[in-house]
């Protein structure tokens, strides 16, 4: 089997909501790892959750830095058009992390944007995940990577990357680990010049019917999808053969 590690987009999203204990209990059963998003309260506490506000999953124009705990946690969360999403819960960060310590799954760790906006963020996320072992930090933000880095030497931190970014600049980033890429940006000579780096690369939006499944770069060394299923079983196929 590929050394290649499988992630599960903010969990198992096909089969349950985002972000939610019964996708990554999906996750689990599937044995892969989970990509899962990080966001901070006004008051300091770590949940998981994607959007910077709860309209699309609440319906409420609120964000989520300038709210408490005590708000959010009376917040029922779904897609109102299916029935079998309502009425969930936003999941607790520091719960997530040590069930998945428990039950030894690799975890992706996006940091969002309210991380930036509280004084001690960077710094409350850090204490959380100590103890933790196999896990990374993943950012859009280059500088909520380097405070990070700074706070948990040792730790991998990988910036991610939707559009294209000079080699230079990623050169002179010498706190950032990994790079995680669009499918977009997916080429064998971007994925080369990155190894020589030496950094970590994996990508994300893969569904499992590209061209670079059927060759897998060996500078690969994750994929964080939506289809975790179809790129396991893609991921088998391509090395029996």
């Amino acid at each position: 089997m590929s050394e290649v590690k499988v992630y599960a987009h903010r969990g198992a999203s096909k089969h349950a909501l985002e972000n939610t204990w019964d996708a990554f209990q999906k996750a689990c059963e599937l044995e892969v790892g989970i990509e899962l998003d990080v966001q901070i309260t006004k008051d300091g506490v770590v949940v998981v959750f994607h959007d910077d506000n709860l309209k699309r999953l609440a319906g409420e124009k609120r964000k989520i830095e300038e709210i408490d705990y005590q708000y959010l946690k009376e917040i029922k969360i779904g897609k109102r058009w299916k029935r079998r999403f309502s009425d969930l819960e936003i999941p607790l960060a520091y719960e997530v992390f040590q069930w998945a310590k428990e039950k030894n799954i690799p975890l992706n760790v996006e940091m969002k944007n309210s991380f930036a906006a509280h004084p001690n963020g960077p710094k409350i996320l850090a204490a959380m995940l100590d103890g933790l072992d196999d896990f990374h930090i993943s950012s859009f933000s280059p500088q909520l990577l380097k405070e990070m880095k700074q706070l948990m030497p040792t730790k991998e931190m990988a910036l991610i990357l939707k559009k294209s970014v000079p080699l230079e600049t990623l050169r002179r980033m010498d706190w950032v680990d990994s790079i995680h890429l669009h499918r977009k940006l997916y080429s064998l000579s971007f994925l080369e010049a990155l190894h020589e780096m030496k950094k970590t690369i994996r990508v994300y939006g893969l569904i499992g019917s590209e061209g670079a499944m059927k060759r897998i770069a060996p500078e690969l060394k994750g994929i964080i999808t939506d289809h975790p299923e179809r790129i396991t079983k893609k991921l088998r196929l391509t090395y029996d053969r």
